[in-house]
C-alpha cells in the first residue's frame, strides 16, 4: 500500500488542499486584503496540522515511499514552523525517551532549581532551544540529523524563492504563520505533563478523552496511550487506551476547551433533540 493506513487520507487530504490554497493565494492574490484573510483563518486548521505533523514523524503517512514521507514533511514544515525529522530528534528521541526525568527532558517543565516553570517561561524557553537540541539528540542519530539539516536548508531555501518572487505575501502566508504555530504548538504541550513528578508512565501524562478533540487532532488526547507505545499509528490509540485507562488516576483526564467543548454540548442538544421527536411520534 502506498498510503500505511486508508485513515491517513483524512489528515494528507487537507494537509495538500490548504496548501494548494497557500499556494494559490501566493500566486495569484490581486491585493493584500485576500492574503491577511486567509493566513488569519487557516490557523485554525493549521494548529490541526500541527498535531498531524507530530503523528506522522512517530508513524509516516507512507509506506515505503520516503520521497512521499519527505515531500509532504517539506509543506508540513511550510505550514507549521517544524520540518521534518525535528519532531523525531527533538521529542521522539528526546522527550519520550527523558520526560519522566526533567533533568534531562527536552520538553522540561521545571527549571534548573527543580521549580515549576510558568506556562509563558516554559513556551520561550522550549521554543529558543527546540532545534538545538534537536540537533543536540542527532550527534546520536547522525542519519536522521544530516535529514534534519537538509530539511531545514531546502525549507529556507523555498522561503528564500518566496520572498524573492513577492516578499510580502510570503511573509503573510508563509513566514509569520509558521513562527505562531511553531510557538503555539510548543505552548500547548505544557499542559500535557507540567506538574506531572513521577516515574509512573500511566501517571505522568494528562488525557483528553473529548471525541471533537481527538478527531480534530487525529486522537492526539490520548496521550498516556501515545507515550506508553509511542510506535502506534494514531487511529489505534483508542483501543489501546480503552486497554490501559484503569491505570491512569481520574485526575490526569481534562476537559476539552474551546471550541471543542461547544461543540460537545451542540452535539448533545441535537441528540436530545432527536429524541424528544422521536418520541413524539
Amino acid at each position: 500500500m502506498f498510503v500505511r493506513k486508508k485513515i491517513d487520507y483524512y489528515p494528507i487530504t487537507i494537509i495538500l488542499l490548504v496548501f494548494a490554497v497557500d499556494v494559490g493565494v501566493f500566486l495569484l492574490s490581486p491585493s493584500l486584503v485576500i492574503p491577511i484573510i486567509w493566513a488569519i483563518a487557516s490557523l485554525v486548521v493549521k494548529g490541526m496540522i500541527c498535531a498531524w505533523n507530530h503523528h506522522h514523524q512517530h508513524c509516516t503517512f507512507f509506506h515505503r515511499a520516503p520521497w512521499a514521507n519527505r515531500a509532504i514533511e517539506l509543506i508540513m514544515g511550510l505550514q507549521t514552523g517544524i520540518v521534518g525529522e525535528a519532531w523525531v530528534l527533538h521529542h521522539t528521541l528526546g522527550h519520550h525517551l527523558n520526560y519522566l526525568d526533567q533533568s534531562k527532558d527536552e520538553s522540561a517543565w521545571k527549571d534548573k532549581h527543580g521549580r515549576k516553570m510558568s506556562h509563558l517561561v516554559y513556551s520561550c524557553k522550549v521554543s529558543l532551544m527546540a532545534y538545538p537540541l534537536a540537533l543536540r539528540v542527532g550527534k546520536r542519530h547522525p542519519n536522521s540529523r544530516r535529514k534534519l539539516l537538509q530539511n531545514i536548508a531546502l525549507t529556507a531555501l523555498v522561503l528564500a524563492l518566496m520572498l524573492w518572487i513577492n516578499w510580502i505575501n510570503a511573509l503573510i502566508i508563509f513566514v509569520l504563520p509558521m513562527l505562531v504555530l511553531y510557538f503555539m504548538t510548543i505552548h500547548v504541550t505544557y499542559n500535557h505533563h507540567a506538574g506531572l513528578d513521577t516515574d509512573d508512565p500511566y501517571q505522568a501524562t494528562y488525557n483528553i478523552t473529548n471525541r471533537w478533540y481527538n478527531f480534530f487532532t487525529c486522537n492526539l488526547g490520548y496521550h498516556t496511550a501515545h507515550h506508553i507505545q509511542c510506535g502506534r499509528h494514531w487511529s489505534e490509540l483508542p483501543q489501546f487506551h480503552e486497554e490501559i485507562k484503569d491505570k491512569i488516576p481520574p485526575h490526569l483526564f481534562l476537559e476539552a476547551k474551546l471550541p471543542f467543548v461547544l461543540l460537545s454540548k451542540l452535539e448533545a442538544a441535537l441528540v436530545r433533540q432527536r429524541r424528544k421527536a422521536f418520541s413524539s411520534r
